[in-house]
């Protein structure tokens, strides 16, 4: 069936909104592997509806297709879908934190970059700061995670304290020539908070 409807093309792609309100969730599963073949931003908007979908696997395929869609549109549908505070925000999180796909460090690092972390977004940012520390180096990690390390609110002194150390140690487990070089700017830099969280985090000069 899956292969009929994209041989369809355009005439396919329109079925597909049938597909996505069936009762049967390995319907709606197809429904979200159409949904990435075809592509384009109409699809992501119709992935974006379907992260709620009570179903665990069809909620996890949708956000696999969006990550794998791989653009700056994908990244922001993301964000909005933690940002909301939705019951499946925890869910979406986790999903991406366990998929250890190589596309998910890039967004990541755009809803650190576009997000503050108040309120309930300072548990997001500690869990996606961990988690790239744990994911394979990619060219947007150190620069992320060096935001971070340097990005500060007076008002809430412990979580900020917090937050860069845990940016120091991400970018230790990392141990790219760029996440050591951040290290040691921060270690030695006339930034207060940066050079705290990293000096004890920094490798060893020999490294």
């Amino acid at each position: 069936l899956r292969g009929l409807l994209l041989s369809y093309g355009p005439a396919g792609r329109q079925s597909v909104e049938q597909l996505k309100h069936s009762q049967n969730p390995a319907v709606r599963r197809m429904a979200v592997d159409l949904l990435r073949v075809f592509g384009g931003q109409e699809a992501l908007a119709e992935l974006a509806t379907m992260l709620d979908d009570p179903d665990p696997e069809v909620h996890r395929e949708s956000i696999r297709a969006i990550v794998q869609i791989g653009t700056t549109s994908a990244y922001a549908v993301l964000q909005r879908a933690l940002v909301a505070g939705s019951a499946s925000r925890d869910s979406i999180l986790r999903e991406l934190v366990d998929l250890r796909d190589d596309k998910v460090a890039p967004v990541l690092c755009y809803v650190l970059r576009q997000t503050e972390p108040d309120g309930k977004m300072y548990r997001v940012h500690s869990d996606m700061v961990d988690a790239l520390g744990n994911l394979k180096a990619h060219i947007d990690s150190v620069r992320a995670l060096r935001q971070v390390l340097y990005r500060g609110k007076w008002w809430s002194p412990f979580r900020t304290s917090a937050l860069r150390q845990r940016a120091a140690l991400a970018l230790r487990r990392l141990g790219t020539p760029d996440a050591i070089a951040a290290l040691r700017e921060a270690a030695s830099g006339k930034a207060r908070g940066p050079r705290r969280a990293a000096p004890c985090r920094a490798p060893p000069a020999r490294w």
